[in-house]
This record gives C-alpha cells, sequence and structure tokens, in this order.
C-alpha cells in the first residue's frame, strides 16, 4: 500500500491532475478530478420534484407534487431520482464520459453522491441494481455501457449486488437521442426482456442509466420487469432534463 501511495504521489507530480471540465489545479479533494469552482456550481436537484419521475419545478415553493405527465399517464416503475440537471458541467461530464470515453466520471459521481444537498434514494434499501442494458451490436460500438459504470460506483458504495444480465436488450434500435416524443416510445416497445425471471422476482430493483430525458428506456424496462415479478422498480440516472 505504501508503494502504491508513493507511485500515486510521483505521478501526480510529473502529471498533476486537474479539473476535467475547466482545468484548473484547485480539484475539490484529493483523487477526485472535479474543482471547487465547478462542483460550486454543480445543478444538483432539490425540491420541489415530481415524486414520481424526479421532474424539477423550478419554483419557489419546496413542496413536492405529481407532474402533469406523471397524472395523466401513470409509468410502470414506482418512482426514478436523478443527482442533477442536464445543463451545465453536469452536460459536458456526460458529453465527455459518453463519448470521449473519460471514465473518470465514475470517480467524481461517488464525490457527487456525497456532497449532493438531499438524499436522493436509499441505494442501501434495494436487492439488485441493473443497469439499463446495451445491445450486443451496440456495446461492440461503444466499447462500454455507461449504465454498468454507474452500477460498479453503487455497487462499491452500497454493497447492492449489479445484475448485468438480469435485463437484457434483445432488439437493436435506433439511438434515442435521434428521436423525439412517441417515437421514442415506439423505438424501445418490446426491445428488452428478462431471460431468468427468478433473478427478479419478488426483490426490490433499482434500474441504472446515465441519462434520463423522456423516460420511454426506463418506464420500457420497468414495465418487462414487473411483468417478470419484480416487486418493485425505481430507477436512478446521474442527469435529467428537464
Amino acid at each position: 500500500m505504501a508503494w502504491f501511495s508513493l507511485f500515486s504521489s510521483v505521478l501526480d507530480y510529473l502529471f498533476p491532475p486537474y479539473c476535467l471540465i475547466c482545468e484548473s489545479p484547485e480539484l475539490y479533494q484529493e483523487g477526485c478530478l472535479i474543482c471547487k469552482s465547478c462542483m460550486g456550481s454543480f445543478p444538483f436537484i432539490t425540491h420541489p420534484f415530481c415524486p414520481r419521475c424526479g421532474k424539477p419545478f423550478l419554483t419557489e415553493s419546496d413542496r413536492d407534487h405529481l407532474c402533469g405527465d406523471c397524472l395523466t399517464h401513470e409509468p410502470y416503475y414506482d418512482t426514478v431520482r436523478a443527482l442533477g440537471r442536464l445543463e451545465g458541467i453536469l452536460k459536458k461530464i456526460i458529453h465527455q464520459f459518453k463519448y470521449k470515453h473519460k471514465f473518470a466520471m465514475g470517480n467524481i459521481l461517488s464525490v457527487l453522491l456525497d456532497a449532493c444537498p438531499i438524499n436522493v434514494i436509499n441505494f442501501s434499501s434495494y436487492d439488485l441494481l441493473i443497469p439499463v442494458p446495451l445491445h450486443r451490436s451496440r456495446l461492440r460500438e461503444r466499447g462500454f455501457n455507461q449504465a454498468v459504470i454507474v452500477g460498479k460506483v453503487l455497487q462499491n458504495k452500497y454493497k447492492v449486488p449489479m445484475k448485468r444480465m438480469a435485463l437484457q436488450r434483445s432488439v437493436y434500435t435506433v439511438p434515442q437521442v435521434k428521436l423525439r416524443g412517441k417515437d421514442r416510445k415506439n423505438n424501445v416497445r418490446n426491445a428488452f426482456k428478462v431471460k431468468d425471471s427468478t433473478l427478479v422476482r419478488n426483490k426490490s430493483t433499482l434500474l441504472l442509466d446515465d441519462v434520463f430525458t423522456t423516460g420511454a428506456t426506463m418506464n420500457e424496462c420497468a414495465r418487462v420487469l414487473k411483468d417478470a415479478g419484480a416487486f418493485r422498480v425505481d430507477g436512478f440516472v446521474v442527469a435529467r432534463a428537464v
């Protein structure tokens, strides 16, 4: 351990760590590749928000209430929570993580969970963590599943088992980012399956993804898990579009 610490110190001296967002050397804390200034401007989601889908309301009130979408179209998932709004530095972090393969977001996520001003979700209360899967062709193209990386952080931090293959993507679909509204729902309909229902039956499960936009993917995954016998299906994402 002493040698590892010395090696890390030498690397930091030769290649000083800096903020992934603004390249400032004034890091928020040792080992976290985000600076104090960027951390101070992080767009955490706080009250008020929809208690079902987690959509934040940009009002002065601190009273949570259901949003219009959840009132008119009740989703299959029980609740979804997000760490922050998909804007500002969080949008930059997601972009670097997803498209530039800068995997330090895993390290940043752990620090952000500790710094969040509200109790986002009780991660330790779940039986299983289930990352939203990529189709095997998409996984080969990208080389990694961002939801699995989020899951590894939560698994290590909260000691909840993750089952990568509990949910599978059986249909190759057009990337959701290219679609809007109802097209997103139609795109993912029947795209997922549970191969072994005994993995999820009567379990309290937490679906994981990096971004929640319209919720179509999360909702379809929840429907399939509920049909397979899951007792509860909640969701957690790093960023949520507002």
